[in-house]
């Protein structure tokens, strides 16, 4: 988290690279909202807003994601557009679809980068376009890829800010690479499921509006424990995961939760969240007055453990 510096700041110290915005069309607000593009439009200069014609949608360039030109070099960037975008990216911060994905620096002019933006949706995945600028995805990729994986794959964009699930500002620095990362067989399973992962965390973050800097990759941890303790069916996955994150206590930990586990494996038509209605009362206050048993999973941990 880049502490009490607002994105503002961040941009206005980048005057000698173009500084952009980049939202995302299939996110929909309204026509009278300050940030559509139809307002961006009028208060920007003319051609200022640039489609990024991603391979799956470039039949239709309103729905792909837009690039828009905040500042040239030696210019600087308008502080209160900047903190309003700023303020609505913390606002849907956990929402399943968001329109705010990132704020960007580059040398290249936005033509140029326009068409290099769509070109990095096809280098991370092999024979299909990942819409890796969502920042759920590029948090996680960023938590799991190697120390700077990902600076050769989103150049030549020099900075990548966008607004973590829990309201942080956090940047990814761009530099050039003759070698672009792509997904292990993990960050593929984690992006595939990406949208399971939103659906958890915005329940998490209504059962605990303080969730720790970390809940994406600790959603994805649990979500992994309970592949590892034998769920197979996606209600007792989500169930599990959802249900061990809001009691903040890994419940597979638990010997009897571990025997009703077994049950489920035992029995598929068994599902686990009725089991767990019959715990009785004692397991249930165990589970409340316990902190998150999970490992504190640091970046080394996200990025070569999965």
């Amino acid at each position: 988290m880049m502490e009490n510096i607002s994105i503002a700041e961040w941009l206005n110290e980048n005057t000698d690279e173009y500084r952009y915005l980049l939202v995302d069309p299939l996110k929909k607000v309204a026509a009278a909202n300050p940030l559509s593009l139809y307002k961006l439009q009028k208060i920007l200069e003319e051609n200022a807003i640039f489609p990024v014609l991603r391979g799956d949608l470039a039949y239709s360039p309103k729905h792909c994601p837009h690039l828009v030109l905040l500042a040239r070099p030696g210019e600087s960037c308008d502080v209160s557009l900047l903190n309003r975008t700023e303020t609505y990216a913390r606002s849907e911060s956990l929402q399943g679809k968001r329109y705010l994905c990132a704020w960007l620096t580059s040398a290249q002019g936005p033509e140029s980068l326009a068409i290099s933006l769509a070109e990095q949706c096809n280098t991370l995945r092999a024979q299909e376009v990942l819409p890796f600028f969502e920042p759920l995805r590029f948090e996680l990729l960023q938590a799991m890829s190697p120390e700077d994986g990902l600076a050769g794959n989103i150049w030549p964009v020099s900075h990548w800010w966008y607004m973590t699930v829990t309201g942080e500002l956090r940047c990814q620095r761009g530099k050039v690479s003759t070698e672009q990362w792509r997904l292990n067989w993990g960050t593929e399973r984690t992006q595939n499921n990406v949208h399971t992962f939103s659906q958890i965390l915005k329940y998490w973050g209504k059962v605990n509006p303080a969730l720790p800097s970390d809940a994406a990759m600790k959603t994805v941890m649990m979500w992994e424990q309970a592949a590892v303790q034998g769920l197979s069916d996606a209600n007792d996955t989500y169930f599990f995961t959802t249900y061990s994150l809001g009691k903040g206590v890994d419940i597979a930990q638990h010997p009897a939760v571990k025997n009703l586990i077994q049950q489920v494996v035992a029995d598929p038509s068994v599902r686990l969240s009725q089991l767990i209605q019959g715990l009785p009362d004692a397991v249930i206050r165990e589970f409340e007055n316990k902190a998150l048993t999970q490992p504190d999973y640091d970046k080394g941990t996200y990025r070569h453990g999965i």
